[in-house]
């Protein structure tokens, strides 16, 4: 057996309650006609159809309060989307954010297009571009007892050179001769030969490469000597 409270009872719906009303309406007009008054209690429960009822005929406050609360609940059909409103002003600055991460590394752009060429320097001074050559071809004679002697001094225009010397000596007899190349004066090369006898002859040569504006060729001897072909050649190098 169920018992009542487990019986689910249905909220009725409005057009159920609305028929119900217009029944107990049509009832009460067809009591009026015989007895001239009607009322609730000359209508027969469920004799009086809703499509007896004249449409629009039944105000909401004839409704009963649970009726009009269910007609409340009920919302019609939505209408149309109304108009876009107008933008609102606007809003202050929010604070800055944090700065991010450093990104990766780019590529490598192309390579620019080359530059146009400078103008030509000014034009430098003339450099030496040939060898400079001293030669004395006759004998000169000297003692053995006059010191050193100059045999040929040949100047230059500044700057680096190769130089060679070339002399030939006779000795007037036993005893050392001693040749040397200097550069403005500073000694850079030196031979010495002891001769045994003398017209006891040899042929010398010196070489240095130096950078200077002077060559010089001596020598000194403890015996007489004749010394001849005499000279000096300077090759300009870098």
């Amino acid at each position: 057996m169920r018992l009542i409270s487990d019986i689910n009872f249905k909220r009725p719906q409005p057009a159920t309650l609305i028929a119900l009303l217009a029944l107990f309406v049509a009832i009460g007009g067809t009591a009026s006609a015989a007895t001239g008054l009607l009322n609730g209690k000359n209508i027969k429960n469920g004799t009086i159809a809703g499509k007896k009822l004249k449409n629009r005929t039944v105000a909401k406050k004839k409704l009963s309060k649970p009726v009009q609360k269910a007609l409340k609940r009920r919302g019609g059909p939505a209408g149309a989307q109304g108009p876009k409103g107008e933008a609102g002003a606007k809003g202050d600055q929010g604070p800055k954010g944090e700065t991010g991460p450093a990104g990766p590394k780019g590529a490598t752009g192309a390579k620019g297009a080359t530059g146009a060429k400078g103008a030509t320097g000014a034009r430098g001074a003339n450099g030496i571009v040939s060898a400079q050559f001293l030669r004395v071809d006759g004998n000169s004679n000297f003692d053995g007892g006059d010191g050193t002697v100059t045999l040929l001094l040949q100047g230059l225009v500044s700057g680096k050179y190769a130089v060679s010397a070339n002399l030939s000596v006779m000795a007037g007899g036993s005893g050392q001769i001693s040749c040397s190349l200097l550069d403005n004066g500073t000694t850079v090369d030196t031979v010495r030969w002891d001769s045994k006898a003398a017209f006891d002859d040899n042929g010398i040569h010196l070489q240095s490469v130096m950078t200077t504006t002077q060559a010089k060729l001596t020598c000194q001897a403890s015996v007489s000597m004749q010394v001849s072909n005499k000279s000096i050649i300077s090759l300009p190098v870098s």
